[in-house]
């Protein structure tokens, strides 16, 4: 009987001794699913946060432009080129650096112009003049190698490819044939002259190619070799209604191609109108 006895106690110290280390088993097991658990909330909560200011920062880029246009005080409907006008001096009250406008009918492009003394200054600075926050827009700025007046013959226009579709998204959708189809017009406005232009070509450049970055020409035959070479190399057909011989000045508009570092897009057109606007300076 005492051995009896001796083997049921020894059974049942082993048996709690299961249990306790079961329990605490458990209990580990459940730390470590709780720390997860809240490692998994804080993290949601994190990406949930940056998302919203993400957001935020593309809302209030486009916010402050769209307030720039109405202080602008643009006339852009007008049937007549010369009658399309531009606030200038309530842009240049703004920012100094302003040069012009550019807008195509049909797309978001619709911004200032600037210049900075060099192309890496408006990369992140907006028209404003900030460049906080996660979400940097940019300004829409001519080539710093480019005359202010916008007088060269090939005048170059930078911007960003946002994936909201602002400032210069349009220009990669429009190495596509639909999009470069429906939006064949744009305009540029300057304090001296406005110009009416017509697209003549598109492609998706390596990063490091300058032959596009010619801003003028010896003689006339060196512009119909740079304006023929662009239509040779396309993405999308060639249209007919464009007389590259008789243009008057040309304007080259660069972004971001789809990976945003080793390719560019690049919207070609040619001046096919230009007029002084009604305001411009006696």
């Amino acid at each position: 009987m005492a051995e009896e006895a001796q083997a049921y106690a020894r059974a049942r110290y082993g048996a709690a001794a299961h249990d306790a280390e079961e329990r605490k088993r458990r209990k580990r097991k459940n730390r470590i699913w709780t720390a997860v658990f809240v490692i998994a909330i804080l993290m949601l909560a994190a990406s949930v946060a940056v998302l919203g200011v993400i957001g935020y920062g593309y809302w209030s880029g486009t916010k402050s432009y769209d307030d720039v246009a109405v202080q602008a005080s643009i006339q852009k409907e007008a049937d007549a080129l010369s009658s399309m006008t531009v606030d200038w001096d309530a842009l240049l009250s703004r920012n100094p650096d302003t040069v012009g406008w550019i807008y195509m009918p049909g797309t978001s492009i619709d911004y200032p112009i600037v210049q900075g003394s060099t192309d890496e200054e408006y990369l992140k600075k907006d028209f404003m003049g900030g460049s906080g926050g996660l979400v940097h827009k940019g300004s829409i700025f001519l080539s710093s190698d480019n005359a202010s007046a916008m007088t060269d013959q090939n005048n170059v226009i930078y911007g960003h490819n946002m994936n909201d579709d602002t400032m210069f998204a349009h220009v990669l959708a429009m190495t596509e044939q639909p999009a470069f189809d429906v939006a064949r017009t744009f305009y540029v406005f300057t304090p001296d002259c406005n110009y009416r232009c017509m697209t003549y070509a598109a492609d998706i450049v390596d990063a490091s190619q300058t032959s596009i970055l010619q801003f003028n020409f010896p003689d006339r035959g060196s512009r119909d070799d740079y304006t023929a070479a662009n239509v040779e190399s396309s993405t999308v057909a060639a249209p007919t209604d464009v007389d590259l011989s008789a243009a008057t000045k040309l304007f080259t508009l660069v972004t971001c191609g789809d990976d945003y570092a080793t390719t560019r897009a690049v919207l070609f057109g040619a001046v096919v109108e230009a007029a002084a606007p009604a305001n411009a300076a006696p």
